[in-house]
């Protein structure tokens, strides 16, 4: 049995008080291969509509008793029954009447006496627009339901990428005063950050992978996993070397290095600092993300901004593969050190629809410099969002920002 044969004919309602006109139509249309049912008021085609499923109603408007208008009335008030097309099939031919028709929701208006070749084509052409509604809704529906679980497989994913990010608490419990600004564009996130600690060096990160949704968040999983592999199993303690030895290991896992991974051009920029209590220094290395100190002047008592260039190349294959650098300051109570993505400076917005600017966020960072950290945090999420204004997010965003006490827990820091 062929697919076609399986296919039920659409099904006609014609409502006229005229049998002889019910007779007329239901031969033409039957002829045309349509299923046809009759009312002969409108009492009748009502009932009919709560027995039975029509793809469509030729329904007359002079009739005794209820005319076609209240029955269309009716019909279009139903939730169930107000999406079957209502062609009024009538010898009234004024233009209010017309204009009342379609007021009421019907899809066309044929005046008697009809040509038959023009109705049997009006009739065709609405029921392939419901047939085609139909199917467009069915689709929707499909889709609705993929996108529901295509959405809870990556809030399965958010759940696993936070398990592997830092808690609130590990951070407070190595640098107490501190905040994540922290914006996935999607659900899941290809910027992430990361801390760890031995003996008395802090180790703090905020990296950027390539591309965002479940592309970057895979990256960042692989990004954390290595950090933690060199540093908390092979101990390698020297930023640089971190670095160097990170991007080695990526390029490995990819497999860049050969010709199965030459497409491959994933990789991250991250900015990376250790911390040295015992010793007050501060060790800086990254790629193509710079890290930014701000502090009060000892001798002037102005803030100052200083900046460290980050190496111009990514943890990753690329034209440029020179070892990374490191640099090394003293700090002092009350830095505030800001580790950062690009995703913020790089967002499109203002009057002038244009970057935020890395100048931009400078300045910010400087004139936040007196405000507690958990403020700081809070206005730069709302001047995230005032210069976003209408515009979608472009990148994720991630921005730690720290705060260097005087002392931690029993260690006089400064």
């Amino acid at each position: 049995m062929s697919k076609d044969s399986t296919i039920q004919p659409s099904t006609i309602l014609i409502v006229d008080d005229n049998p002889k006109n019910i007779q007329t139509l239901g031969v033409f249309l039957q002829t045309e291969g349509y299923q046809v049912e009759f009312a002969i008021n409108g009492e009748s085609a009502l009932d009919w509509i709560k027995r039975a499923t029509f793809d469509l109603i030729l329904l007359d408007i002079m009739m005794p008793g209820m005319d076609g208008y209240e029955v269309c009335r009716i019909i279009k008030s139903d939730p169930k029954n107000q999406k079957i097309p209502i062609i009024f099939l009538t010898g009234k031919v004024d233009t209010e009447s017309i204009i009342s028709a379609f007021d009421l929701g019907a899809v066309d208006y044929i005046k008697k006496p009809f040509n038959q070749r023009e109705l049997i084509a009006r009739v065709k052409t609405q029921i392939e627009i419901k047939i085609s509604r139909e199917e467009i809704a069915r689709n929707l529906r499909d889709i609705e339901h993929k996108n529901e679980l295509i959405t809870g497989s990556i809030q399965y994913a958010q759940r696993i990428q936070n398990a592997l990010l830092p808690t609130e608490a590990i951070f407070k419990a190595y640098i107490p005063d501190n905040f994540i600004l922290f914006l996935p564009k999607n659900i899941v996130s290809g910027d992430f950050y990361w801390t760890q600690q031995i003996e008395d060096i802090i180790f703090v990160a905020a990296a950027d992978c390539t591309g965002h949704g479940i592309p970057g968040a895979l990256m960042s999983m692989l990004g954390i996993s290595l950090l933690n592999e060199i540093v908390m199993t092979k101990r390698v303690l020297e930023t640089d070397e971190i670095l160097n030895q990170m991007r080695d290991k990526l390029i490995g896992r990819l497999n860049q290095g050969n010709s199965e991974g030459a497409g491959i051009k994933d990789g991250l920029d991250i900015a990376l600092i250790s911390i040295n209590l015992s010793q007050k220094l501060l060790t800086f290395s990254g790629a193509n993300n710079p890290l930014i100190i701000v502090r009060k002047d000892t001798k002037s008592g102005e803030t100052i901004l200083i900046e460290h260039k980050a190496d111009k190349m990514p943890i990753s294959l690329h034209l440029k593969m020179k070892p990374f650098n490191k640099t090394t300051c003293h700090i002092m109570a009350k830095d505030k050190i800001y580790l950062f993505s690009d995703g913020y400076s790089d967002q499109f917005g203002g009057e002038e629809n244009k970057k935020f600017s890395l100048n931009s966020l400078r300045q910010l960072f400087k004139s936040l410099y007196e405000l507690p950290m958990i403020e700081q945090k809070q206005r730069l999420n709302e001047k995230f969002i005032e210069w976003k204004g209408n515009n979608k997010q472009l990148d994720d965003v991630v921005i730690v920002g720290l705060n260097m006490a005087e002392s931690y827990g029993e260690v006089d820091f400064f």
